[in-house]
């Protein structure tokens, strides 16, 4: 995008925050759905939609894809028409909203300077989830962020999703935050469904598709014996949302790349279990399948390690 490009598309975005804050909570949701509707003209990003929910449920009627495209356009327009409302919204506001059941698993470590990692996916609203974890735990929450190409927009949002204590950092320049906040005894939180680097991260099935996945939350985990915690944020009938937190199973996992590949795999799996249950609520539209290579290129045991995450 040029300049003039990023202040438009700024301008539009503040114009309909500006619109979101002065609506109710149900309102706001309308707000969101039409929104999600209207970004279903941009035809390119829905036929990627429309291939990946085929692609997934090959067993599902055509009124039922249609459904679940719908589902998720109207989910990240709600998601964004309530980011964009943070600047009227409390703490005690948010945590009517959404509710974290076994959030004090990671509290009592936060209070007793023990590190954790939570993670989480594109699935309902899970800006809301980064900033109650914050709130709940009563400390900062490190969030490890893809940086929007729109510098206006990303630090406008940014301001949003740290309004209440957390901190943001580009997963282009995160290593060392990260590793400092976790040798302090602090908590990470990674958004785990993004496209990995197909040759430095391992290929892990998902939806019966090899993909690459990042392996910076098991690597780490590993690395400096720290738990992981997952949850996605399901939106409930009435609007508001819940999110059960677990702890993710560690059980026989290994020090090094094997038990790198095998807890990304678990937490994959996790995901996938989730979204099965409420296909409308993930984000289908991003191209979290793109390439392809033979199995045997998929991971070869020493394109990273758990000895690389310094």
């Amino acid at each position: 995008m040029n300049k003039l490009t990023d202040w438009l598309v700024a301008g539009v975005l503040a114009s309909v925050g500006r619109r979101s804050c002065s609506k109710t909570f149900d309102q706001r949701i309308t707000l969101g759905q039409r929104l999600g509707r209207m970004m279903k003209a941009d035809r390119r990003r829905l036929a990627i939609t429309r291939t990946n929910v085929i692609s997934a449920f090959p067993e599902k009627s055509a009124t039922d894809v249609n459904q679940i495209i719908t589902g998720a356009y109207e989910n990240l327009g709600i998601t964004l028409a309530e980011l964009l409302a943070v600047p009227v919204l409390t703490p005690s506001l948010l945590l009517d909203r959404i509710q974290i059941p076994n959030i004090e698993l990671v509290r009592d470590r936060h209070l007793k300077r023990l590190p954790s990692i939570l993670i989480s996916g594109h699935f309902g609203n899970w800006e809301y989830l980064a900033m109650a974890a914050g709130i709940e735990i009563g400390g900062t929450v490190t969030v490890v962020v893809h940086p929007q190409t729109n510098r206006i927009v990303d630090r406008e949002l940014n301001s949003y999703r740290s309004k209440f204590g957390n901190v943001l950092v580009s997963m282009h320049d995160a290593a060392r935050t990260i590793v400092r906040t976790l040798q302090n005894g602090g908590t990470i939180a990674f958004l785990v469904d993004q496209h990995a680097h197909p040759e430095r991260d391992p290929w892990i099935p998902f939806f019966g598709r090899l993909t690459p996945t990042y392996a910076a939350p098991a690597a780490l985990a590993i690395r400096y014996n720290v738990p992981i915690f997952h949850a996605y944020a399901q939106r409930l009938d009435d609007g508001t949302y819940i999110a059960p937190l677990a702890q993710l199973d560690m059980t026989g996992i290994t020090r090094d790349e094997d038990g790198v590949v095998e807890l990304t795999r678990r937490h994959v799996h996790a995901l996938e279990s989730v979204i099965i249950r409420h296909p409308h609520l993930w984000s289908w539209q991003h191209r979290r399948w793109r390439d392809y290579m033979p199995p045997s290129q998929h991971y070869d045991g020493n394109r990273y390690g758990i000895s690389e995450i310094e």
